[in-house]
């Protein structure tokens, strides 16, 4: 039985050291700079890894503005439908080329979860290093193609 799996070289498993990922998510607010930061600052704390997340809005819901697609109370996004939400967090994939490079400079991995087929075809022409054996909370369980985490 394999108790690790392998990343660009180096063993991850239970008696190895700890592989560190850092997620951005939406926490680049559309702002490629802030995106590059939020790298660099990772990387100076100590992370191997920063994971993004593929998609647009189109391809996560649709602009609707009935009651079960907007977003409750109490919240940032208060007043906003989830098609708006994800116009507005998701990391636009013009960026994630230029990521990749930044990513290879630092000396990090870069991580994405592809949300649906045509994330998985944009990560996979990228040239992919390799695919994490995971998927993205059952979503594509029945699925007759691979959906997983895909490292750039």
């Amino acid at each position: 039985m394999v108790n690790h799996i392998i990343i660009n070289n180096r063993k991850i498993g239970k008696s190895e050291p700890v592989y560190i990922i850092a997620e951005m998510s939406a926490n680049h607010n559309q702002d490629f700079e802030q995106a590059v930061r939020i790298m660099e600052a990772a990387q100076e704390a100590g992370a191997d890894a920063v994971k993004l997340q593929t998609y647009t809005p189109d391809t996560i819901t649709i602009d609707c503005n009935n009651q079960y697609f907007q977003i409750g109370k109490g919240t940032i996004w208060e007043d906003h439908n989830l098609y708006a939400l994800y116009g507005e967090a998701f990391t636009p994939w013009e960026w994630q080329p230029k990521l990749k490079k930044i990513a290879d400079d630092l000396g990090l991995d870069l991580f994405s979860s592809p949300f649906d087929h045509t994330a998985v075809d944009f990560l996979e022409e990228m040239d992919t290093l390799m695919r994490l054996l995971h998927q993205q909370n059952g979503r594509f369980r029945n699925s007759s193609r691979f959906f997983g985490q895909i490292c750039l």
